[in-house]
């Protein structure tokens, strides 16, 4: 099964090669053995041209990252971008 594009070390993003995340941060999987694609890696596809489920999908998925997806998140998506308001954590 493929969850994206890469190279041995590295997957990356189809839309902007610069972007490589080793594929142990990239690739997550279930208790049952099933890999996907990293949640905010998967916000990252749908944040183009967002859709109302995408938004749906990033006011749920984005809570509930940790603190290391949520800042790569919040880097790879412009400064402007509407789900940045999401990312930013109260002090």
């Amino acid at each position: 099964m493929t969850v994206g594009d890469g190279d041995d070390r590295d997957w990356i993003f189809r839309r902007d090669p610069r972007v490589r995340i080793p594929w142990s941060e990239a690739v997550l999987t279930t208790t049952d053995g099933v890999p996907y694609l990293a949640p905010e890696l998967q916000l990252l596809f749908k944040s183009k041209d967002v859709r109302a489920k995408d938004g749906t999908d990033a006011r749920e998925v984005i809570p509930a990252l940790d603190s290391d997806r949520r800042a790569r998140l919040a880097h790879l998506l412009p400064d402007d971008h509407q789900w940045q308001s999401l990312l930013r954590v109260d002090p």
